[in-house]
């Protein structure tokens, strides 16, 4: 059940009214305040746990199991202060996260190698199971690096791992950014909700609107590449490059917001990635929460850039090997990890020699570095969106060669364009200002009528076919 479901939507609203419920109960009778936090925190654990088990009941049972295994070992670290313990922790988690995700993969791999049949075992991919047990492993880690002492509370654990808002697609939330808020939860209240309701809309549409309507178009043209022009290849991957990110970042959206309207405050997971100058700019904007992960424990634990140009090169390389990896159980995302890795290596020489340190200030190379890295990103994600390297080689192919085929000028793509930078121009004024969102004051007419003009806007022209997000299956 996705965040943009009707039937999610529904059951959200509803979870709302118990909540506003105990708020007012709260408010109103403050010897029970004690009782009604610990119901509207009760409330949310459950229908993470709902949300979560209403597509199988399995998934439930992986979040349980990770949430009370981890819960227990941060606790008999405290108590044993042994290193093994931690370490012991972590490794049983990837070993889980594998399980899961990759046994098949290798299992086939290694049929293929061998020339055998190919054979999988009958195994299910746990909903969301890549950001939470990475969210178990970033606190397991700063408990022992002495960042913050292990959770006794058990309820707030739990919700701090398995919150439905972040289940699906994340953001990877880490404990010193989530813990503190549940120890001061305070519920409900009209501002957040007028700032959550508004950052889910904003996603919703990005979502339903952009993201979607490009889904029909980019699926058409990888399904059969070479019956296309190479026009439509082009755009074809013009629009997956921009699909990727209202998908991904809409949903980013829209559990930000969720969570703000439940009272909690998350960081926002993307910062106009198709801005940036250069690969390591770019992964410091796109997907924020899951590139700081793989650099906090990570690149640095390697050795970051502490030991040598050879050394940083290799662990660069290593960092985004992983990441493909994580993004998929396929050589096709290992294999975009690795060009990523290569294309960031290049990028980090070339920002460092002389020439380019002497001009970087200059708007002519503002606009070169842009436009390489924007180029790069957009030619990689053609072999992350392909179905395998066939596919992705055709894809290529047709882009790079002129050639007869079916013609079709996708305006959407065009709009999806528009869109995008007239919102880039417009709100980097508002990160500027530490606020990543276009918010209206809900209390005025002319704020609830732009509102409600957007929302019916979004309805009108989404999309209401296959709405899968794409990071829900990571």
């Amino acid at each position: 059940m996705g965040l943009n479901n009707i039937y999610f939507i529904c059951s959200f609203f509803l979870l709302l009214a118990l909540l506003i419920v105990c708020q007012l109960i709260r408010l109103n009778m403050p010897q029970l305040e004690e009782k009604m936090v610990l119901g509207q925190k009760g409330l949310l654990l459950l229908y993470s746990y709902l949300f979560a088990g209403i597509l199988d009941h399995r998934f439930a049972v992986c979040i349980a199991i990770i949430t009370i295994g981890t819960y227990l070992v941060a606790l008999y670290y405290r108590k044993t202060k042994e290193t093994f313990v931690i370490w012991g922790g972590t490794s049983l988690l990837l070993i889980i996260l594998g399980y899961f995700k990759y046994c098949n993969f290798f299992l086939t791999s290694f049929c293929s190698f061998l020339g055998r049949e190919t054979y999988t075992l009958n195994i299910i991919l746990p909903i969301g199971i890549s950001f939470y047990t990475f969210t178990a492993i970033a606190y397991l880690i700063d408990i022992k690096r002495g960042k913050y002492a292990p959770e006794k509370n058990i309820l707030d654990f739990a919700l701090f791992i398995g919150l439905f808002t972040k289940i699906t697609a994340g953001p990877i939330i880490r404990g010193m950014d989530f813990l503190p808020q549940l120890k001061l939860y305070k519920g409900l209240n009209w501002q957040n909700f007028g700032i959550g309701i508004q950052i889910f809309a904003y996603g919703l549409f990005k979502k339903m609107v952009l993201a979607d309507q490009l889904g029909v178009f980019v699926n058409d043209v990888f399904f059969a590449p070479t019956a296309y022009n190479t026009f439509t290849i082009v755009l074809a991957s013009l629009s997956y490059t921009l699909q990727i990110y209202f998908d991904f970042g809409g949903y980013s959206d829209m559990a930000i917001g969720l969570s703000r309207i439940l009272g909690f405050n998350f960081p926002a997971n993307f910062n106009f990635p198709y801005i940036a100058r250069n690969m390591s700019d770019f992964w410091k904007r796109w997907h924020i929460s899951l590139s700081s992960w793989f650099m906090d424990y990570v690149y640095i634990p390697l050795g970051g850039s502490r030991k040598g140009e050879s050394r940083t090169y290799f662990n660069m390389i290593v960092v985004m090997l992983l990441s493909g990896l994580w993004h998929g159980a396929g050589w096709t995302f290992i294999f975009w990890g690795f060009c990523h890795g290569i294309a960031s290596c290049i990028s980090r020489i070339v920002s460092r020699s002389e020439t380019v340190i002497k001009y970087a200030s200059g708007s002519l190379c503002r606009v070169i570095g842009w436009l390489a890295t924007f180029i790069t990103v957009s030619l990689l994600w053609v072999v992350f969106r392909a179905t395998s390297f066939k596919n992705a080689i055709d894809v290529y192919v047709g882009m790079f060669t002129i050639h007869d085929g079916i013609m079709q000028p996708y305006t959407w793509t065009f709009f999806a364009i528009i869109v995008l930078i007239i919102t880039t121009l417009k709100m980097k004024k508002y990160v500027d200002d530490g606020n990543y969102y276009p918010l209206v004051d809900l209390t005025t007419v002319k704020g609830m009528t732009i509102f409600f003009t957007f929302v019916g806007l979004t309805i009108m022209l989404g999309y209401y076919g296959n709405t899968a997000f794409i990071y829900g299956s990571f």
